[in-house]
């Protein structure tokens, strides 16, 4: 599984992207989650207005080309997967975070996995808006519709129920390596699950939950979308989530309750037509493999100065040890048992756009800063 997360700071993609650079891994993964943050502006009219659709489409489109132009297993650029000893080294090798088109900026290739036990969690639903979707095979809907289930996503939280299996690619899956499985947009969280065509038809039970965190804790500026599915006898959950913002001391807890809340508010409703209504999770915790992504918002809790000075020296190990979701986690605040892979490439947070600079380096003292993070 290829998990990545990008928050694309409102900007919609241009048509000449290049997204090889970023998805293209040896091997190519069975599974493509991606998930994408600010995908519009967080403005006023796109919380509370009309969704702008369009951008979602672009980077729907986008990642569609650049998924099924992967090279084969089989070419010889991939051949070099595993070194002498036998272990695999293709993990240390992924492309610089540099080599992306200067006209976007990626900010994290991090998620946070666990499989974890069932929870105490609150039952109490918190869904205002349901919708049963019958089967729709491969070839029905067209590029108006693809991934077009985002009904009332603006402001609550709710969950949409697709029957499996169900596939929204609109594409002949014969001529696609990759199928969309799943995507889903609220406000600008947007999150795609493409799988190899050749699994498609073990997917089962998929479904998907939002929960909005932003203004007035409830309206979806702020919060997640999660895609719940079964992959043979495998159940997963894929979180993408925007926390709250803020670098004053005691946002970090909001960003801890953000988490609490998603935690708690997330259902996945039983379909009692497929005939697992026992077996098939109902919240994050109750799947046997779950991944979190996305924009956490967690900031380095050290002077702008000093965690500058600290990436120029590429001291990664001390900002790490100043990072709020590392000590709000150590302290079993936040994410208790959860794995995060290994940080092996400087903060991202914040550049300014189209450049190598973070935000705010020359600016005046009274300019407004963006401690790297």
């Amino acid at each position: 599984i290829f998990v990545a997360t990008w928050n694309v700071g409102g900007k919609s993609p241009p048509s000449y992207l290049n997204l090889e650079d970023w998805l293209h891994t040896a091997p190519p993964a069975d599974i493509y989650v991606l998930g994408f943050q600010e995908i519009v502006p967080l403005n006023a009219g796109n919380v509370l207005g009309t969704e702008e659709k369009g951008p979602a489409r672009k980077w729907q489109a986008l990642v569609r080309t650049s998924l099924n132009n992967l090279p084969n297993p089989t070419d010889q650029d991939f051949e070099q997967g595993s070194n002498q000893d036998g272990k695999d080294s293709y993990y240390l090798h992924r492309p610089s975070l540099q080599s992306m088109s200067r006209s976007m900026r990626m900010t994290s290739r991090s998620g946070i996995s666990t499989t974890p036990r069932a929870a105490n969690l609150d039952r109490r639903f918190s869904v205002c808006d349901r919708a049963i979707y019958g089967h729709r095979s491969s070839g029905d809907s067209s590029d108006d519709d693809d991934g077009d289930y985002q009904d009332g996503s603006r402001d609550s939280s709710y969950t949409h129920h697709y029957s499996s299996p169900v596939f929204i690619e609109d594409r002949d899956p014969r001529l696609s390596r990759y199928c969309l499985v799943a995507s889903k947009q609220m406000v600008g969280i947007f999150l795609m699950v493409w799988i190899k065509s050749d699994l498609k038809e073990h997917v089962r039970n998929l479904k998907v939950s939002c929960v909005g965190r932003g203004l007035m804790r409830y309206l979806g500026n702020k919060g997640s979308i999660s895609i719940s599915m079964s992959l043979h006898k495998t159940s997963f959950c894929f979180v993408c989530s925007h926390l709250s913002s803020g670098e004053k001391d005691g946002d970090e807890l909001r960003r801890n309750a953000d988490v609490m809340e998603i935690l708690r508010k997330t259902r996945f409703p039983q379909n009692q037509a497929e005939g697992d209504y026992e077996s098939s999770p109902q919240t994050i915790l109750d799947h046997d493999r779950v991944i979190w992504l996305g924009d956490l918002n967690y900031r380095i809790a050290l002077a702008y100065r000093s965690a500058k000075a600290l990436v120029e020296m590429r001291n990664w190990r001390t900002l790490l040890e100043n990072d709020q979701l590392r000590v709000e986690q150590s302290h079993g605040r936040v994410f208790a048992g959860w794995n995060e892979g290994n940080i092996y490439f400087p903060p991202t947070y914040k550049y300014s756009n189209n450049s190598d600079r973070y935000a705010g380096e020359n600016t005046r003292p009274k300019g407004k800063r963006r401690t790297p993070a």
